[in-house]
């Protein structure tokens, strides 16, 4: 329970953008498939971490910090879990890299629209649980 309690704390302050393609994504929906839906939580992350970075400095690690909680929950020790979400974070971060090159607004709209698919991801996680 402590688990989930810590998970949904991290999902709830993650926020997302929904016209992007995650990665591995294909006909079935991430928001229905649990299995499928950490992974791309993971690469949320990046993304955001990615967009913080690049327009609030170095100093911007909260989303980072985000993604060491997730993989101290979900994946504690090194295995093929750990390292799909490490991808998906680092392929998050890396496709916001190649197609954002300047902050503004476009970029304040990117970081809202995230923060919408981390909240449908967390609800998703939640209600598989619950289930």
């Amino acid at each position: 329970m402590k688990r989930l309690a810590a998970l949904l704390c991290v999902l709830l302050l993650t926020g997302s953008v929904l016209a992007q393609k995650a990665p591995d994504e294909d006909e079935r929906d991430p928001f229905r498939d649990p299995g499928r839906s950490l992974p791309y939580l993971a690469y949320t992350l990046g993304e955001l971490h990615y967009l913080a970075y690049a327009c609030d400095g170095n100093t911007a690690q909260q989303w980072r910090t985000r993604m060491i909680e997730l993989l101290e929950l979900e994946a504690p020790v090194s295995n093929n879990r750990r390292e799909r979400l490490i991808r998906s974070f680092n392929d998050g971060y890396q496709m916001q890299q190649d197609n954002r090159l300047r902050c503004g607004a476009e970029v304040e709209a990117a970081r809202r629209q995230l923060s919408v698919r981390g909240q449908q991801l967390s609800d998703a996680l939640l209600a598989s649980v619950l289930e």
